[in-house]
């Protein structure tokens, strides 16, 4: 079961239920009699076969307390994800600031925390940079968990933007500061690269918050070069938190 999770593989069936037992009997030829053709019958008007609802099209209603919607995310069955692989959020949604990343890394379902590896040891040296620590902020990842492989396909991600945005609407942060592409992406309707440099509303149910758009800890180890203009997003940052 692991080498298939791995693989890539988390379901076991189709989305749509299907009768797998049922017979299927072909129709018995008749011979054929010299009868009189049966009078035209009306055609009949095609009724359309109902449309299964897929979980993902469905209008989920998320819980509507912070501490509601974490208990939702580490045990809820619409998430197509083992419970052991979720990774909850860290940290203090009063502080104002919300640290938001794509997914857990590969060692955090194991440490049991997000940026736990080697992009958590830089995440952490940037956070020092600010003064700050994990205890001044509140982090969390769009995926409540570590997806088979690290790979969210398209519906998954639609569910974790959703996720996402609420999310943040319950943490009312006073700044969000998102890393890596599909943060930005999701909130900004821009790459993290386009996005960088400058500060965006993000506009919200009841309001809007402030966001800047950065690298995330994992590019930065790949392309060390970068963390000049890390920083300065980082300052911005510190500028409009005061």
């Amino acid at each position: 079961m692991g080498w298939w999770e791995d693989a890539g593989l988390d379901v076991l069936v189709d989305e749509a239920p299907r009768d797998w037992l049922a017979r299927v009997v072909p129709p018995v030829a008749r011979p054929v009699a010299a009868v009189a053709s049966p009078a035209p019958v009306p055609a009949q008007p095609a009724v359309a076969a109902p449309i299964p609802v897929q979980p993902a099209a469905r209008a989920a209603a998320f819980p509507d307390t912070l501490d509601g919607f974490q208990s939702w995310l580490a045990t809820s069955d619409e998430i197509t994800m083992p419970m052991s692989a979720r990774i909850a959020a860290s940290g203090d949604p009063a502080t104002g600031l919300m640290v938001l990343v794509d997914l857990p890394e590969a060692e955090d379902p194991a440490n049991g925390r997000l940026l736990s590896g080697p992009a958590g040891d830089l995440f952490d040296k940037m956070l020092g940079a600010m003064g700050r620590d994990r205890q001044s902020l509140y982090l969390s990842a769009m995926a409540p968990g570590r997806p088979s492989g690290g790979f969210v396909d398209p519906t998954q991600g639609a569910l974790f933007g959703r996720l996402a945005r609420h999310h943040v609407l319950l943490a009312q942060p006073r700044a969000l500061l998102l890393m890596g592409e599909q943060p930005s992406r999701t909130f900004l309707n821009l790459g993290f690269v386009e996005a960088r440099g400058r500060v965006h509303d993000v506009q919200l149910p009841g309001g809007a918050v402030s966001a800047v758009a950065t690298f995330h800890p994992r590019t930065l180890l790949q392309h060390p070069q970068q963390k000049r203009r890390a920083w300065e997003d980082l300052q911005l940052l510190m500028k409009l938190l005061g």
